[in-house]
């Protein structure tokens, strides 16, 4: 993947590079790439312009008049060269404004499809911040999506608030001395946090995991953000108590913490329809314990408490959580905002995923295993992460990981479209 990835810091101290060679794919292939496909982007606008556009109809006033003349021969040459400069600056825009499907219709030609959909190994990512070196096309193509409602490509566009007038990113360093945005939090493709659309294909790669389940039921659930979740739990169980279904049924959760909190976290419940307001059992897994306990810690019991209320006087529930958190986000001290790992969607929905496996394949580590024995189990079914059991892999390959997971996304994103799911 020729990506350069920082191994490690220590108190400030300067990050080392270390190149990962997982393709041969080299820079000039990408340019070469890239260069072919914004031919491609520009031949199909031309074509757009061509069919019926302002184009069309200043060429047939020209022909009215001075038909044949040198005077008509300038203005064709004049039309042509205006046409040119359109098309390498507000075409595409343009483009996007008079077609909802516009997207839709790029990726209906092969040449532009196949270089948006292209594998992660035909992809050269920069050294230093893991960008991955797109087109000047692709990137408007992405930034433009990105103003259509639920219809980002994860990864791969800036925040609207970082493009210029026709969807081209602005680097931090043109971005208006009285920006409000108080931190460079660099691209690592684009946007550095998990969208609506990326946490939706997480979900549904959940949801088809735990259609596999047969001895214990088992749910994900998605909605809003952890306490919304929770809440969805005890009525999802409510349901269960009058339907007169006894079994115990599983639930797992992938969201963030809370409106103001980005972070996400997974948890598992325990379930018994005759008893919805008392999880049988809750389990919290966080992936950030820099003290040995999540700093969310706390807060997830409030939010505990307050779903699932007890009686004066008794036990609260959030007494039986217990922690399945792994310290596998590493985010350093001292270290260059845009080298953080915020990687908290893949961490959280592999965690997820696991447990789900270790529900179909062992329930009775989840029904009755103590926490350990769930943990060293999720752990050892999370091999893009861990060696073995409670063994995590080197920061590196893990970063690598999280590089292929975050293409890969937004190519689903891409893939859907074309499906039109």
């Amino acid at each position: 993947m020729n990506v350069l990835i920082p191994i490690s810091s220590n108190g400030g101290e300067p990050m080392d590079n270390q190149p990962i060679n997982n393709t041969d794919y080299t820079k000039q292939q990408a340019v070469a790439a890239n260069s072919a496909f914004d031919e491609a982007v520009k031949h199909f606008l031309r074509n757009w312009i061509e069919s019926g556009t302002v184009a069309d109809s200043a060429k047939g006033r020209d022909v009215d008049s001075n038909a044949g003349t040198f005077t008509d021969f300038v203005r064709y040459a004049s039309i042509a060269e205006e046409t040119e400069t359109f098309i390498e600056e507000g075409a595409l825009r343009s483009f996007f404004k008079h077609h909802d499907d516009a997207l839709e219709q790029l990726l209906g030609h092969s040449d532009i499809a196949d270089h948006l959909l292209r594998q992660g190994w035909a992809v050269y990512f920069e050294p230093d911040a893991y960008e991955p070196l797109l087109a000047k096309f692709e990137k408007r193509i992405y930034n433009l999506a990105v103003h259509r409602e639920h219809l980002e490509i994860p990864f791969r566009y800036s925040p609207t608030s970082r493009q210029g007038t026709n969807g081209d990113s602005i680097g931090w360093a043109d971005l208006p001395v009285d920006h409000q945005v108080r931190e460079d939090i660099g691209y690592y493709f684009g946007t550095r946090r998990s969208d609506t659309t990326a946490l939706a294909i997480l979900g549904r790669q959940l949801q088809r995991e735990a259609l596999l389940a047969d001895h214990l039921p088992i749910h994900v659930m998605l909605e809003g953000h952890m306490e919304d979740s929770l809440r969805a739990i005890r009525t999802a169980t409510e349901q269960l108590q009058a339907d007169g279904d006894r079994r115990i049924h599983c639930f797992v959760i992938q969201r963030r913490h809370a409106a103001d909190d980005r972070h996400l976290g997974a948890a598992l419940l325990l379930m018994n329809p005759a008893q919805p307001n008392q999880p049988q059992r809750l389990i919290f897994c966080d992936t950030l314990n820099p003290n040995g306990q999540p700093p969310w810690w706390h807060s997830f019991k409030r939010k505990v408490d307050v779903v699932f209320p007890q009686p004066e006087g008794t036990t609260p529930v959030s007494d039986r959580l217990e922690d399945g958190g792994v310290n596998l986000q590493r985010l350093h001290d001292g270290v260059p905002v845009r080298h953080q790992d915020i990687d908290c969607a893949f961490y959280t929905a592999s965690m997820a995923r696991a447990l789900i496996q270790t529900a179909i394949q062992q329930p009775e580590v989840i029904l009755y295993g103590p926490t350990d024995a769930v943990v060293s189990q999720m752990t050892s079914r999370m091999t893009d992460y861990f060696e073995s059991a409670n063994c995590p892999k080197d920061p590196v390959a893990v970063r690598e990981v999280n590089v292929i997971r975050r293409w890969n996304t937004g190519r689903e994103a891409l893939l859907n479209l074309m499906r039109g799911a």
